[in-house]
């Protein structure tokens, strides 16, 4: 009895030692964080404990070239047990978020030292092959901080060492990629992460995560563009959804939903698109690019808690995470092999309920996670038949198994229509691989229609065939399409198309269309070149443009234009809208060319060739020229063009021999290739059209000579071209493609695409993705798009012809554009304003105060700053400027032109920020210039303004410009300016306004003026015929500086050429406008994003200022030579020095010159320089006197012939008006700006003169030339110039004189005179004085009045008055003042003025009037 109780009180104690084994977690004492060393060394010290059961590998490297190290864990790791699941957790993505980093250490221990010991985890590790990556983001992780509940500013340790999120770094099931470029451009974690899931069998995988506490699975996106807050279902949504919750159920913390602040996650878990939307997240590229579920776990709503939180966030997820885990094993899974038992590589197992297959390894095996349920399955093959569909039952928490046994195709079968099949080499002489003797005929309408619809029936998977429109007499234009994706276009694959028998009787390009698609389709599957080609590429073929001409047309036609035309009887190839304008042919559209329009619109294509007949060449654009006159014009992309019809031209066997049609023996084409305008002018060509409106590069191709040769020709034809027409559709993929996206994978469409240089864009398809053709080469590559910051980068063509580019635009933010363009000026973003003309002066005014050493507002010291308000800035304003540059940036010049006002204050706000803050440019330029910011010229815009808004916040970017609209039923003061044709105003405003600005372009002599106007887009400036083209230089300054140039569909009222060269001639003023928005008035919301693209290519033209020359002329005893002109070989102006220190100063741009100065009496020196960049070449010439210069030449001095004399009344232009159209003509003026009347104008080397008129006006008709022209005046000393005349313009150069006042008498000085003056006075008075005291003293007479006292004092009151006149002086001649203006009405007011003339007028200086004594 004993011993039994003593047997049951054994049994009694024995049960406690069957609790489980203490499971081991001494990990969890002293807990701390461990940085990326001792990882490694932890990783290596388990491996080398359990070689059987842990593998440390590496997958790649990061940024710094740290390791990204996994450990695999499995009973029999070195050699994976066959249908063994594969899966991983990978942490710490994000290197703040440093939570799951430290779990997964916990985890490999966990696993490692309870194996064996703990059933659950000995079961999980024989079972399953384990992979576990603490860190994908090492680098982040070491630039972290524990305890940071949040990232760092600049997301510093988020991102990896280059900043990037790596969570948004991966492709995009709504961004496809092309096969083989799938890595391009991206980090190398994402490319070691990439590589490593796509080539592992991986089933199961989690992504651990901080910040939250939630279960989220996929999709991460959409395609809808929306931020959030909608889901977005995978196809295996329900699998999904169970997984997060198995994890989020098993969290004690995380099951509730709202662990952190704001979080409200039903049951604890979000399908990621409707939390937020991530583009290029790593769980949905698992799913679409491997046979992997991952699903992303955010663990904690601190990113870097401190350490002693760890054992708590272990205890919160240890059973979350093995759970997950245990879950690989749901579903099914099994092997695939052939009938002889091989195993099938990347056979796809597919549910027939769920649009998602998976794909087997390389032992055959496949795994498909499914919840409970019965399903559909089959297992397919490249190369096999389809397997039997049959029933697998899944059961909860059990596997099923289904193998899968496929046989070998057979060629003979069912889904081969026709042995079309066999191998390509099995063709006959022409390449088909079905012989069809019969093919080669000429095929009307109905044969065409029949022959397309017979190979889309035979080929329905890689072909289509639809209507884009009829033809007038109602014939289909019937377009086939050949491509794996021929429905509709597809993210990564370009457009092609070809279109032939635009002209009705040229008909070769239709039957060769023909004859390509059975070509293609016949070939595909067997011959790798068109394989590639179709499985790349959408081809479109559109055999018959013009049907109804075809049928017109007749076999043999040679040469004639029956056929050519539509049934309407228009020339389709010159009905398209043409960049020149509107005419005859094109202004009624044919429904032929509206259906092509319209096609060519709806599709992105990329590349183009229209096929023709009657020559054999290849035409590139452009077709025609302003004039339409026949000469070359190139188009932007003129070299892209010529490799394109070179390419085709090459690959015909005859075309670039360059032998000319029979009927056109004089047309030679050099190489088989042409520009179209070269050859004759087409107004209204599609070629054009398609590059100018669709974006779409096309050449025309002639095909031969004949229009419409026999049909046992076709035969020789096809021979010809067959290789030609394929290799250009190859060039399709030529130059740079990509996908353009939002920073969260958002696709953005109609981004434009802009090559610096070239002046044509393209823009993102509907996928955003982007095709640009290029030659290889090194590019500035822009990309702009509405709502987003631009983006600039240089890119290279790699010699093989293509790259791909994927770019990623911010979403625009204001501040952070103007923090880094714009010293952070928030005025120039935020709350954009029309200003008042008194809001400007404002402006200006209280800047000079802010920046009172470097501005200087002018308003209202004389009559020029009364009439027109400037800034002027210079670095030290108070210096003497005549060494520096005289720049003007001026706007609203037109009342209608009001965007110059708002640009202008917003440019010296940059400058005045910019030079307080030390920026180096800045302080170059207002070192070398003085820049006069002009922002309001004629004020009359406020009066026309119209009932628009005036202000807004401006902190959102518009979705598009805006134009507001704007007229003037006034002449304004740009129109009144040029004075020519009826652009005269009645309002004294407006001509006040003009001749002050007439008046400051004198006075001021601008060395450049920068004009900003809209209405149009590029800039306007003064053409020189010379070599030097120096303003051509300041204009490619500004087009280099734009980034995204725009092309406008009309140009606007404003400064166009005519008065810039009027400007130029007339005052010698370079006047270059800046065209820098399509509208004449923008809305006010587009302002500061006018500014940002106006910005830096003004300061590019402001910088020419610090390349050039810059000089001082004097004689050998150092006076200044104030009379010196400057002449640069090469460039067509003559330059004056100043009349202060005989200073000159020319902007050139780079290049060795020579510069010749001269002077009448002086020897002329002449002195090479080179000038450099950014670079001012300064000179100290010294000129030599030849000896005594005569006065004049030989020869007496006489009167120019009538007609010429005397101005009177006319304009300068009135000595110009006769067969002479060039001379000299201005003002004669004293150093105050007076006119001086009458001064005589000489011209040596032709013995004539003329005289100025009163205003001191004056002109001279000579022919070009160099001439030494002599001014005298009465008074004054004269002055001697030397003129120098090109014969590059028909308009006179203005020379404007000054004449110092000679204030010498009788060839003695006035102060030395007036001193022996005095002494002679001095001396007579004196002496007067004696001989008066001597006869006083003889006649006894005194100095005493003899009369009485009041006598002295006694006068009559009658003459009172009389008295008085003596005091008045009559004004016989008007006050002349300073004449600025050549107004007629102006001179003709003055003239009918009648004022009394005195023969001495001109000799006596003052009259006395004596009054007799009564």
């Amino acid at each position: 009895m004993y011993a039994i109780f003593f047997l049951c009180v054994i049994l009694n104690l024995s049960e406690p030692l069957s609790i489980p084994y203490a499971e081991y977690e001494n990990f969890l004492e002293n807990p701390r964080y461990q940085d990326y060393d001792e990882v490694t060394n932890l990783f290596r010290k388990l491996q080398s404990e359990h070689p059987q059961l842990v593998k440390l590998t590496s997958v790649g490297k990061s940024v710094k070239n740290r390791d990204l190290w996994v450990l695999e864990i499995n009973s029999n790791v070195q050699n994976r047990t066959l249908l063994t699941p594969m899966f991983k957790y990978v942490a710490n993505m994000h290197g703040d978020e440093a939570i799951g980093r430290q779990l997964m250490l916990y985890l490999a221990l966990y696993l490692i030292h309870n194996y064996g010991t703990n059933e659950r985890v000995t079961k999980l590790v024989n079972s399953t092959d384990i992979f576990l990556m603490p860190s994908m983001n090492p680098d982040g992780y070491e630039n972290s901080k524990e305890g940071s509940c949040e990232s760092k500013t600049g997301y510093i340790g988020r991102e990896n060492e280059h900043s990037i999120d790596l969570n948004r770094d991966f492709p995009d099931q709504f961004d496809a990629t092309k096969t083989g470029t799938i890595l391009a451009g991206r980090q190398p974690e994402t490319v070691a992460m990439m590589t490593w899931i796509i080539s592992r069998p991986f089933v199961l995988s989690g992504n651990l995560h901080g910040g939250a506490v939630v279960a989220s699975y996929p999709y991460d996106d959409s395609n809808t563009g929306r931020k959030c807050c909608k889901e977005s279902k995978a196809p295996d949504n329900a699998m999904f959804k169970k997984l997060a919750l198995l994890y989020a159920q098993s969290n004690p913390v995380m099951k509730f939903g709202n662990s952190c602040r704001e979080d409200k996650f039903d049951q604890g878990i979000t399908n990621g698109a409707n939390w937020y939307e991530v583009r290029g997240g790593m769980q949905d590229f698992n799913y679409v690019h491997s046979n992997c579920f991952e699903v992303t776990f955010e663990l904690s709503c601190c990113k870097f808690p401190p350490a002693n939180t760890l054992p708590r966030e272990w205890r919160n997820n240890k059973e979350s995470l093995l759970r997950f885990m245990e879950a690989t094993h749901w579903g099914v899974k099994g092997l695939v092999k052939n009938e002889k038992g091989d195993a099938i590589l990347d056979a796809d197992v597919v549910v027939t309920s769920i649009d998602h297959n998976v794909t087997t390894s390389n032992k055959g095996e496949y795994w498909r996670l499914l919840l409970p349920g019965t399903y559909q399955m089959y297992a397919v093959a490249y190369g096999y038949q389809p397997s039997e569909t049959v029933t697998v039952t899944v059961e909860e928490g059990k596997t099923a198994r289904q193998d899968f046994i496929l046989q070998l195709q057979d060629p003979l079968s069912e889904n081969f229509l026709t042995p079309e099949t066999v191998t390509y080499l099995n063709q006959d002489d022409y390449g088909f691989v079905v012989s069809d003797p019969a093919i080669f005929k000429h095929h009307h309408y109905d044969e065409m229609v029949a022959f397309m619809l017979h190979y889309n029936s035979m080929y329905p998977n890689i072909t289509r065939l639809h209507s884009i429109g009829k033809s007038v007499q109602g014939r289909d234009l019937m377009v086939f399409v050949i491509g794996t994706t021929p429905d509709s276009h597809v993210s990564g694959k370009p457009e092609f198309k070809y279109i032939a028998n635009m002209h009705g009787n040229e008909v070769v390009g239709r039957e060769l269309l023909l004859y390509l698609i059975k070509y293609i389709c016949e070939r595909y599957g067997s011959d790798d070149r068109i394989t590639k080609l179709v499985n790349t590429t959408r081809i479109h073929l559109l055999p018959s443009m013009n049907p109804d001409g075809y049928e017109v047309a007749h076999e043999g036609d040679a040469s004639s234009l029956l056929g050519r035309n539509n049934a309407h009887d228009y020339d389709l190839n010159r009905n398209f809208p043409d960049q020149f304008g509107f005419n005859k042919y094109n202004s009624v559209r044919q429904p032929e060319t509206a259906a092509v329009m319209n096609w060519s619109l709806s599709e992105p294509f990329v590349l183009s060739a229209n096929l023709h007949n009657g020559a054999l060449v290849a035409n590139y654009p452009f077709d025609d020229t302003p004039d339409n006159r026949i000469s070359e014009n190139p188009s932007p992309d003129d070299k892209v063009f010529k490799y394109l019809a070179r390419t085709y031209s090459n690959a015909h066997k005859t075309m670039h021999d360059g032998i000319p049609c029979p009927m056109f023996p004089n047309e030679i084409f050099d190489g088989g290739i042409t520009n179209g305008a070269k050859w004759y002018s087409v107004t209204g060509g599609m070629q054009d059209w398609n590059y100018l409106v669709a974006g779409c590069m096309e050449i025309t191709i002639e095909i031969g000579c004949y229009k419409y040769p026999k049909a046992k020709d076709l035969p020789d034809y096809w021979m010809n071209n067959r290789e030609a027409l394929l290799t250009y559709m190859e060039q399709v993929h030529k130059g740079v493609s990509g996908f353009v996206t939002s920073t969260i994978g958002y696709p953005i469409v109609k981004a434009e695409i802009i090559v610096e240089g070239i002046d044509h864009r393209v823009r993102s398809a509907k996928f955003g993705d982007y095709y640009r053709i290029l030659l290889p080469g090194t590019y500035n590559l822009t990309v702009t798009a509405r709502g987003y910051e631009s983006y600039t980068s240089k890119i290279v063509i790699p010699d093989t012809g293509y790259l791909q580019y994927n770019v990623t635009l911010m979403k625009d933010d204001p501040l952070h554009w103007a923090s880094a363009y714009d010293f952070g000026i928030g005025e120039n973003q935020y709350k954009p304003k029309y200003h008042t003309s008194q809001d400007i002066n404002a402006i200006l005014a209280g800047m000079e105060n802010r920046y009172s050493d470097i501005a200087e507002f002018e308003g209202g010291d004389n009559f020029i700053s009364m009439m027109i308000h400037s800034l002027k800035i210079s670095n030290k304003i108070t210096d003497d400027e005549e060494m520096k540059f005289r720049i003007a940036v001026m706007g609203n010049l037109f009342a209608t032109q009001p965007i110059g006002r708002e640009l202008g204050i917003y440019l010296a706000r940059h400058l005045l920020e910019g030079h307080r803050l030390g920026d180096i440019r800045i302080d170059k330029i207002l070192s070398n210039a003085v820049v006069h910011v002009i922002p309001v010229i004629d004020k009359a815009f406020e009066r026309i303004w119209g009932d628009y808004d005036k202000e807004v916040l401006g902190n959102v970017k518009p979705d598009r410009f805006v134009c507001n609209n704007i007229s003037a039923d006034f002449k304004q003061v740009g129109e009144q300016v040029l004075h020519v044709n009826g652009r005269d105003s009645n309002n004294q405003d407006t001509k006040s306004v003009a001749n002050a600005f007439k008046h400051l372009l004198l006075d001021k002599k601008f060395d450049l003026v920068l004009n900003l106007e809209g209405g149009d887009s590029g800039i306007v400036y003064p053409p020189t015929n010379d070599a030097v083209q120096q303003y051509k230089y300041i204009a490619d300054a500004y087009k280099a500086g734009l980034h995204a140039p725009r092309s406008c569909s009309s140009n606007k009222l404003g400064t166009d050429l005519l008065l810039t060269k009027y400007l130029y001639t007339e005052y010698g003023t370079p006047v270059l406008t800046a065209k820098v928005t399509c509208c004449e008035y923008p809305a006010v919301a587009n302002i500061p994003y006018i500014w940002r693209d106006t910005l830096d290519p003004i300061m590019r033209v402001l910088s020419t200022t610090l390349t050039g020359v810059k000089g001082v002329v004097e004689n050998n005893l150092g006076e200044p030579m104030l009379n010196a002109s400057i002449q640069i070989w090469g460039v067509g102006q003559t330059y004056e020095v100043s009349k202060k220190s005989a200073v000159f100063k020319v902007i050139l741009p780079p290049g060795n010159y020579e510069v010749q100065v001269s002077c009448h009496g002086y020897q002329p020196n002449v002195t090479k320089i080179s000038v450099n960049e950014e670079n001012i070449v300064k000179l100290k010439v010294v000129l030599t006197k030849e000896g005594l210069a005569p006065e004049v030449y030989p020869g007496s001095i006489v009167h120019t012939p009538a007609g010429v004399e005397a101005l009177g009344k006319n304009s300068l232009r009135h000595p110009f008006s006769g067969g002479i159209s060039t001379g000299i003509r201005g003002y004669v003026q004293d150093y105050s700006d007076h006119p001086i009347p009458e001064a005589s104008i000489t011209v040596l080397e032709k013995n004539i003169s003329v005289y100025a008129d009163k205003t001191g006006k004056y002109g001279v008709a000579l022919s070009p030339g160099n001439y030494t022209v002599r001014y005298e005046a009465r008074g004054y000393h004269p002055n001697v110039k030397l003129v120098y005349l090109n014969d590059i313009t028909n308009f006179p150069k203005v020379v404007m004189v000054k004449l110092r006042i000679d204030s010498s008498f009788y060839g003695i000085p006035r102060l030395p005179f007036v001193f022996i003056i005095g002494f002679i006075c001095a001396g007579i008075l004196g002496l007067g004085m004696a001989c008066y005291v001597a006869c006083r003293k003889k006649n006894e007479y005194g100095l005493i009045s003899q009369q009485s006292f009041y006598e002295d004092f006694k006068y009559d009151l009658t003459v009172d008055s009389k008295e008085r006149e003596i005091f008045r002086t009559p004004l016989k001649k008007p006050l002349l003042r300073p004449y600025y203006d050549e107004d007629d009405e102006d001179e003709e007011e003055e003239e009918n003025i009648d004022y009394p003339q005195d023969a001495t007028d001109s000799e006596v200086d003052e009259e006395i009037i004596l009054i007799p004594d009564k």
